[in-house]
């Protein structure tokens, strides 16, 4: 889980999904005033840039008045979401998703590419700042594989950095870089300073999270005196803002309180509350460090009267509701083609068997073989059912096999009875995490496909463990695994099967990467941790299910594989009481060990013997 002082947080998001509301509506349509338009769109833009929302909110509202009066549908869309990007740079997200998903209809009706792609980022940036990652990476994916389909290299750095963006704020700041610099080559080549500098900026936000503060504040500091000089009020707050964090974890306390002051400072005076709130926070923790008890208590409360305006519970219930409504309206739109694809098919198989059997009927009519006639019709009707039913038998098999690859086969049953499952508290569950080391590194020395197909061959031999061993896999995160034992109930020696699974993982493991590194390949080594403790499991949403678990052991079980060792399994003091007197396992005690965002934990390595 990721560190909300390391996270980026709103910072590029803001940025992707608010790159200039009027932008796309450059391309007036054409009936309409070009001077009363143009005017219109030179003052909603000025207006965003002085940070006056409101007022670029109304030009905004006229330049898609004057575009409904041309009938052009294209700029109708693109002034859509201008007026969602200033309510999600405004902190209503509720009306942001809203006006984004209305545009994604506009775009999806004429089939503008361009369009739908800019529509999906944008709500995927929605869900990114609710932190729902897995929704926001699903919207970010669609987008890239749009970009993609438009043979235009410059149009993927966008997606990239959300990519980066994405994984920084997952707690994967490795994999993060990776994107990052991607995208970085690319805003070089089009020699544009402004995204050349935020990207050095996530740069150093990624490197702050890995610890690397002098990496970390080089980058921040080059990337806050290129926006200084080029004049923006909010991309120079936000990387203060970030580098004032940076500051903070390398103890420079003064630079820090001075830094996110002026971040405050200008969030408030443009109105920013996603900017406030984080300043909030920052400013909260140095006035704590430097012994202003009653300055950190003023900015906490701040902090945490934003957090709860812009993410409480009802605001999310209320996106949640926005977004199952789209998808829910669009799976209807899906099925209601499918149904009429399959009746129009089910109608010619159905008058190509009429023909076929009028045809035979006359040639029996006309050689007098009329009882051969009926007898072959019959029969052909018999085989055409039993044809059928032969098909609808294999699909339906094939959708169970679908079903219980990915869900338990208890919850996979329950899911097909009543149509749902319940989430249940499992007591003594065993979380093991896997992360390959300096995957970055990696990624950079092999290609794409090469890339892919490997990190495909170490997860195909994780699963396959999996299974021999009766764990449950979980999901995979970029180069992440995860998986547990106890699920989706409690089952004797789980703990232990948890234990030797790990440990199976990083044999395998080591010997492919001596097989690997002999032949001069790059291989992959990787930290393994295990926790055991209660948790909730099960599936939420109505679309794309996925079996998921939630609760503090399974934090902890991230903590320790983040403070273990490449080559070792890691165990907090929970497992190894569980697993201490099982034979065969040799145990290392490593004491109490500092964990950021929790007190020190007990922690042992565990090998087998």
């Amino acid at each position: 889980m990721p560190d909300p002082m390391h996270s980026s947080s709103i910072f590029l998001r803001h940025v992707l999904s608010a790159a200039g509301c009027c932008a796309a509506l450059w391309v007036l349509p054409q009936g309409v005033d070009m001077n009363e338009a143009r005017v219109c769109l030179d003052s909603c833009h000025a207006q965003e840039r002085r940070g006056d929302f409101r007022s670029a909110l109304e030009q905004a509202g006229r330049a898609r008045t004057l575009a409904y009066a041309a009938a052009d549908t294209a700029a109708v869309g693109y002034a859509t979401l201008a007026i969602g990007t200033l309510h999600h740079r405004m902190g209503d997200l509720d009306q942001a998703l809203e006006q984004y998903i209305s545009g994604l209809k506009v775009f999806e009706s004429i089939g503008d590419v361009d369009g739908r792609a800019e529509a999906l980022n944008n709500i995927g940036s929605v869900h990114h700042y609710d932190r729902n990652y897995a929704k926001a990476g699903d919207y970010y994916a669609q987008s890239l594989v749009l970009r993609r389909m438009q043979n235009d290299s410059t149009k993927l750095a966008l997606p990239y950095n959300n990519l980066g963006s994405l994984l920084e704020d997952s707690g994967q700041p490795d994999s993060a870089l990776y994107y990052h610099r991607l995208g970085l080559a690319i805003r070089l080549a089009q020699g544009d300073s402004t995204w050349v500098a935020i990207t050095h900026a996530h740069i150093g936000s990624c490197y702050d999270q890995l610890d690397q503060i002098d990496s970390a504040l080089f980058h921040l500091r080059l990337a806050e005196h290129s926006l200084a000089a080029i004049g923006s009020p909010f991309l120079c707050a936000s990387t203060r803002r970030m580098l004032g964090t940076a500051c903070l974890h390398a103890g420079l306390l003064t630079e820090a309180l001075r830094w996110c002051s002026v971040a405050f400072s200008t969030a408030r005076k443009v109105g920013d509350p996603y900017l406030e709130q984080e300043s909030c926070e920052c400013l909260h923790q140095a006035n704590e460090q430097l012994g202003r008890h009653a300055e950190a208590y003023v900015m906490l409360t701040r902090f945490v009267a934003l957090r709860d305006s812009m993410f409480g519970a009802e605001r999310a219930k209320e996106r949640t509701r926005i977004a199952l409504t789209y998808e829910f309206e669009s799976q209807q739109l899906a099925d209601s083609i499918a149904d009429l694809v399959q009746r129009q098919q089910a109608e010619l198989e159905y008058q190509e068997l009429v023909l076929d059997e009028r045809d035979q009927k006359r040639l029996y009519l006309y050689s007098g073989l009329v009882a051969l006639l009926i007898i072959g019709g019959l029969w052909n009707r018999l085989a055409f059912t039993r044809r059928s039913r032969r098909r609808i038998q294999r699909e339906r098999d094939r959708s169970e096999r679908l079903l219980r690859n990915i869900l338990p086969a208890s919850i996979a049953e329950e899911l097909k009875e009543s149509g749902r499952a319940l989430s249940r508290e499992v007591a003594q569950v065993s979380i093991l995490f896997t992360d390959f080391h300096a995957f970055t590194k990696h990624c950079e020395s092999m290609g794409a496909q090469e890339l892919v197909e490997e990190i495909d061959t170490c997860f195909r031999a994780f699963d396959a463990i999996c299974v021999e061993h009766g764990l449950e896999k979980i999901k995979t995160i970029g180069d992440a695994y995860m998986c547990a034992g106890g699920l989706p109930t409690s089952w004797p020696d789980s703990t232990i099967a948890t234990v030797r699974a790990a440990l199976a993982m990083q044999a395998w493991l080591e010997r492919h990467y001596a097989e690997r590194s002999a032949a001069g390949q790059p291989a992959f080594r990787m930290r393994a941790g295990i926790h055991t403790g209660a948790v909730v499991a099960g599936i939420v949403g109505d679309t794309k299910f996925q079996y998921d678990v939630w609760g503090d052991a399974v934090n902890t079980a991230a903590r320790m594989e983040s403070n273990g060792a490449v080559g070792r399994v890691n165990i907090s003091a929970t497992t190894y009481e569980l697993v201490r007197n099982e034979a065969g396992l040799h145990f290392e005690a490593r004491g109490n060990v500092p964990v950021k965002g929790k007190s020190d934990i007990i922690m042992y390595f565990v090998e087998a013997v």
